[in-house]
C-alpha cells in the first residue's frame, strides 16, 4: 500500500474512531472500551510522542487524543511510512475492539 493510500485510510480511521469514541456510554467505558483506548494512546505516544505519557484527562476528551496522536502519524505532519502504517493497525485494532 501506497504512502498515500495508507494516510487516506489513516485519515478515513480518525473520523471513524472520532464518531465512535465520542459516542461511548459511561457503561461502556466501563465494560473496558477506556482500557482499550488507553491502550492505544500508549502505543501512539511511544509511536509519534516520543514516548511521553499520555495524561488522563477523563472520558470526555479520550477521542481528542486520540485524534491528535492519529494525525500525529499522518505524512502531512511529518510522520514517516512505517509510523503512519503503525497508526493504521493500531486504529484499525481499536475500532474493531470498541462497542
Amino acid at each position: 500500500m501506497t504512502n498515500d493510500a495508507q494516510a487516506a485510510d489513516l485519515h478515513e480511521e480518525i473520523r471513524r474512531l472520532r464518531i465512535r469514541v465520542t459516542g461511548l456510554t459511561a457503561a461502556a467505558l466501563d465494560a473496558g472500551a477506556r482500557t482499550a483506548v488507553r491502550a492505544a494512546l500508549r502505543e501512539l505516544a511511544e509511536l509519534s510522542a516520543e514516548a511521553r505519557p499520555v495524561p488522563d484527562l477523563g472520558d470526555r476528551v479520550l477521542a481528542d487524543q486520540l485524534v491528535v496522536l492519529l494525525s500525529d502519524c499522518l505524512p502531512e505532519y511529518g510522520a514517516p511510512e512505517p509510523a503512519t502504517a503503525e497508526a493504521l493497525r493500531i486504529a484499525v485494532r481499536l475500532r474493531r475492539a470498541l462497542p
